[in-house]
């Protein structure tokens, strides 16, 4: 059983998972900004694949973990290399900032042993996440990162 207010108010490493469909610019400083206030840019590092990593650079400076096309196979999975480096690594909570399912970031977030695992709900999220935020705005992606940041503020 695991207290949700204490395991993210006590985190102080995070792992944070930039999503494969890119933020707009405004999103994504807000969505930083708000993770830079919880955890120092030493104690939060971003999985980002190599061709977005300017959004992330763009927003502050923070740790990068990055990755290319072929650390994904064929079905989306990550190859053992990647999960190797996420199983390496330690983390206390880890966000998957992908809306919709993203098979490659679900294995990479259940693979990063983080005890708390923060994404959007999703079908088939309970196998990856342990805890998902509902958001109404389907389709609105702002809107949805406003709503994750609104939820993550009562911790």
């Amino acid at each position: 059983m695991m207290n949700f207010t204490n395991a993210l108010s006590r985190a102080r490493r995070a792992l944070v998972i930039f999503p494969e469909m890119s933020m707009d610019g405004e999103t994504a400083s807000t969505v930083f900004r708000y993770l830079s206030r919880k955890f120092s840019s030493d104690s939060m590092t971003v999985l980002v694949r190599r061709d977005q990593l300017s959004y992330v650079v763009a927003s502050s400076p923070m740790k990068t973990l990055t990755y290319t096309t072929e650390d994904i196979n064929t079905w989306y999975v990550p190859r053992r290399g990647l999960v190797k480096k996420m199983k390496d690594m330690n983390f206390d909570v880890a966000f998957d900032l992908n809306v919709d399912l993203s098979i490659s970031g679900a294995f990479l977030c259940k693979a990063s042993n983080a005890p708390l695992r923060i994404s959007f709900a999703k079908d088939r999220g309970d196998q990856f996440y342990n805890f998902q935020v509902q958001t109404s705005g389907t389709g609105n992606r702002p809107h949805s990162y406003r709503t994750l940041l609104k939820y993550l503020e009562m911790f």
